[in-house]
């Protein structure tokens, strides 16, 4: 009889990790790691939180790595603020320390972004800085304005790459090239930035011929926030009906 009780209740114990492992997670990592974190992380425990609108969010975890009072610590004054998170609805994370996508944190930062509401706004910033293009130093200055969503930014500036050509007669000459840009960027981190990556393409708008650039003339740029203020940027400008190409790498301040 003993024995029987037993089997019934790895039976049941089974059935119930089965019947938690069938959800359908959201953080769901390729087959070959996924099976390595089932090997060596296997689910052991489960917390659910539930919302007003009987919606629920389900955590699945191995009890040696986290422990539920942990988990509810961290995740409580998120779940708070998650008022978009959707009616009648059960959504799944598997959470393991091992893997960047099923951090504990990574989770909390995509429940912030999914379900906490997020209010768009309109951002304009004056950005300045400094290029090496072409064998010449461009200090270039702008403005710009963008749209900012939850998950990334649209925007478009127009900038000024000043180039400075050899004195003649001791006479400073300036070339200023105004280019129009348009820019998306995004932040994968972050869940009230978008400001880490952006790529962009610009469009020469001067008529006239400058020593750096001449007829049509079009650039790519790839910029990375290395600081709250500091950007790194490199890319390449097409020239001359794109026949004559310079690669481009500069400093951004905003």
């Amino acid at each position: 009889m003993k024995r029987l009780i037993q089997l019934s209740l790895m039976v049941l114990l089974c059935a119930i990790q089965n019947e938690i492992l069938a959800q359908e997670v959201e953080n769901q990592l390729p087959k070959n790691t996924q099976e390595w974190m089932d090997e060596d992380w296997p689910v052991t425990d489960s917390l659910a939180f539930e919302f007003p609108n009987q919606g629920k969010l389900l955590l699945l975890f191995n009890s040696d790595e986290n422990s539920a009072a942990d988990i509810t610590l961290k995740f409580k004054p998120i779940l708070k603020k998650a008022t978009e998170f959707p009616e009648f609805k059960t959504i799944t994370y598997r959470l393991a320390e091992a893997f960047p996508e099923t951090r504990l944190d990574r989770v909390i930062l995509d429940v912030e972004k999914n379900y906490v509401p997020y209010v768009d706004r309109l951002e304009m910033t004056f950005p300045v800085g400094l290029d090496y293009m072409g064998g010449y130093f461009t200090p270039e200055v702008g403005f710009r304005a963008k749209i900012s969503w939850r998950k990334l930014d649209l925007g478009a500036s127009i900038t000024n790459s000043v180039y400075f050509p050899e004195r003649i007669e001791n006479k400073v000459v300036v070339n200023n090239n105004w280019f129009l840009n348009a820019e998306l960027s995004w932040e994968k981190n972050n869940a009230k930035s978008n400001n880490k990556n952006m790529i962009g393409i610009g469009y020469l708008l001067n008529d006239q011929k400058s020593q750096l650039f001449d007829q049509t003339t079009v650039k790519a740029f790839y910029r990375r926030q290395v600081s709250q203020v500091i950007s790194i940027q490199v890319g390449m400008v097409g020239t001359n009906n794109l026949n004559t190409f310079y690669p481009t790498i500069g400093v951004r301040f905003w």
